[in-house]
């Protein structure tokens, strides 16, 4: 097969290529949404580097040798999750190309959004998921945007041209490194506070991510990650999977969550490799307790055995409701003993802080210690200069190798977030007097929707809603600010209890033990089931606002 230009090399492939030398044999990953369908190391390096080979020659630039391949192209992938993803995001990175991943399950709108603000050059799908990419591609044609050439992924015939092609190895000789500003990967914000913006990462900067995880959570190749969250997403991404291959260890990629399955996979009565590590959202955790209620008595003693024997459980991407926490942690409680590791992160800058390895630092409420990468600062942005301080208020920035290059193709809106060279993740902290927690960071929430500004005081909605979710039969809670001509804001709350007769009078008497007046909510609005949150936990709480509190007419 000819190679047009050099096949590029970059931090992560070279950790690939070297666990494939020492350890051929040991497997890389696991598709259990495929079959069981088992690659190792050695497998998924010469994977890789086939589909990189053919996106060159079909798709490369017909350039001078030195600057062939894939010239920081948008490729967006959109296939089933399983392996043919990160074989994708990997074969771009390795042909010089910026790997957009999508989630399979979005609407059209959001698809098409994504296609046409990435100007994508390719799609790359599997057979399920190519109707949808050739409509993409004739809407984004009829739209005026480039044109978006499709390729099906044939994992059977990937491996053929590997045969053809000898040795993979050999296609990398010589070849050029891929310097460290190059821009490697697109994520598209959650959109909870406006239209999705594509946060753009450099290959230094997701190196800097993953191996700053990799040594505070103490990856060893004899781990086995269990995979259950979206792979379009920082979390599943950069969190959970890279690390995984980084470290050299295995991972298993479930579709989708399922409950009972995990708790079976845990007990492992199969003797299959045991599972080490697991993460998730609260939404997870919560789910799990409620099909560990689901069986017998003799599964839940099984089940909490299970969860015992993991070395790492971690929650990420939403405050854990403290209910949760103690109805896993608690002796003798679901998660049969294993203390959560909570951890601070955005899309924009990967993990930033997390709580402490000792079960000791995993207080509630808290985020822990910014990772080696990072360097964080409290700033107070009306006395302008920064907080030191314990339990004064200040808006968290950041800065470090790990942080993003650009919102894509929004230089303005990318100039504004910074401020002296410092990242506004727009989220507002303190410094944790606690005896227990002492100089942690404790997030209060987001200065957009999470503060609210109240006659003159400024609310945690976090803080309240951890006091109402200590409450009894409280499931789910999420407060708001709702506007008022009068205070400016009031609280407002929305819940899931399984108290269905509560009032807001009766909320508001319980709560007056626990928290000062002005910050005991006013409004109350009763949600069966769960509240509405997106696929990472999140809620949208200017949206929230607007359905469950609607302004009166006049």
């Amino acid at each position: 097969m000819g190679v047009k230009g050099k096949l590029s090399t970059f931090g992560l492939l070279d950790k690939i290529r070297s666990h494939a030398s020492a350890s051929p044999s040991s497997i890389a990953i696991t598709d259990l949404a495929h079959g069981g369908l088992a690659v190792t190391y050695s497998q998924l390096l010469s994977d890789t580097i086939s589909l990189a080979a053919t996106l060159v020659d079909t798709y490369g630039s017909t350039g001078q040798a030195d600057d062939g391949g894939l010239k920081e192209d948008r490729i967006c992938i959109l296939c089933s999750k399983g392996y043919l993803v990160p074989l994708a995001m990997l074969a771009v990175w390795t042909a010089g190309g910026l790997a957009v991943p999508l989630l399979p399950g979005m609407p059209l709108p959001e698809h098409e959004y994504m296609v046409e603000n990435s100007e994508a050059k390719l799609i790359i799908c599997d057979e399920k998921m190519r109707p949808r990419a050739e409509e993409l591609a004739v809407i984004v044609k009829k739209n005026g945007g480039r044109q978006c050439e499709i390729m099906e992924l044939d994992l059977e015939d990937i491996r053929e041209k590997s045969i053809e092609s000898g040795n993979g190895e050999d296609a990398l000789e010589g070849a050029q490194a891929l310097e460290g500003h190059r821009r490697a990967m697109m994520l598209f914000t959650s959109g909870t506070t406006g239209r999705p913006k594509g946060v753009v990462t450099r290959h230094s900067a997701l190196s800097s991510q993953v191996s700053a995880l990799v040594e505070a959570w103490r990856w060893t190749p004899s781990d086995n990650l269990l995979h259950i969250l979206p792979l379009n997403h920082l979390h599943g991404i950069t969190v959970a999977l890279l690390p995984t291959l980084w470290a050299g260890a295995s991972v298993e990629l479930w579709e989708k969550f399922d409950g009972p399955a995990i708790w079976r996979r845990w007990i492992n009565k199969e003797a299959k490799e045991p599972i080490t590590m697991f993460f998730g959202v609260p939404t997870v955790y919560s789910r799990l307790i409620a099909a560990h209620a689901a069986l017998s008595p003799e599964e839940q003693k099984e089940a909490s055995e299970g969860s015992s024997r993991l070395r790492l459980q971690v929650s990420g991407s939403a405050p854990l409701p403290e209910s949760v926490k103690k109805t896993w942690e608690e002796e003798g409680g679901v998660g049969g003993g294993m203390k959560l590791l909570e951890r601070y992160g955005m899309t924009e800058t990967g993990i930033i802080a997390g709580t402490g390895w000792e079960d000791a630092k995993r207080v509630k409420g808290h985020v822990g210690w910014p990772l080696s990468n990072v360097k964080l600062r409290l700033w107070d942005k009306e006395a302008d200069k920064e907080v030191k301080e314990e339990d004064v208020p200040g808006e968290v920035e950041v800065s470090g190798p790990g942080i993003f290059i650009e919102y894509w193709h929004l230089p303005e809106v990318t100039a504004k977030e910074f401020h002296d060279g410092w990242f506004k993740t727009g989220d507002v902290a303190v410094y944790s007097s606690e005896p227990a927690a002492k100089g942690q960071v404790k997030i209060l929430g987001r200065n957009s929707t999470d503060i609210i500004k109240s006659g003159g005081e400024k609310l945690s909605a976090i803080e309240i809603e951890r006091v109402i979710l200590e409450l009894e039969g409280m499931q789910d809670v999420a407060v708001v600010g709702i506007e008022d001509e009068e205070w400016g804001q009031v609280v407002g709350a929305c819940i899931v209890t399984t108290r269905p007769d509560l009032t807001i009078e009766t909320l508001r008497s319980e709560l007056r033990a626990h928290l000062t007046a002005y910050k005991i909510p006013k409004r109350l609005k009763l949600y069966e089931g769960e509240i509405p949150r997106n696929t990472m936990g999140k809620v949208n709480k200017k949206q929230l606002v607007l359905d469950a509190f609607p302004k009166q007419s006049a």
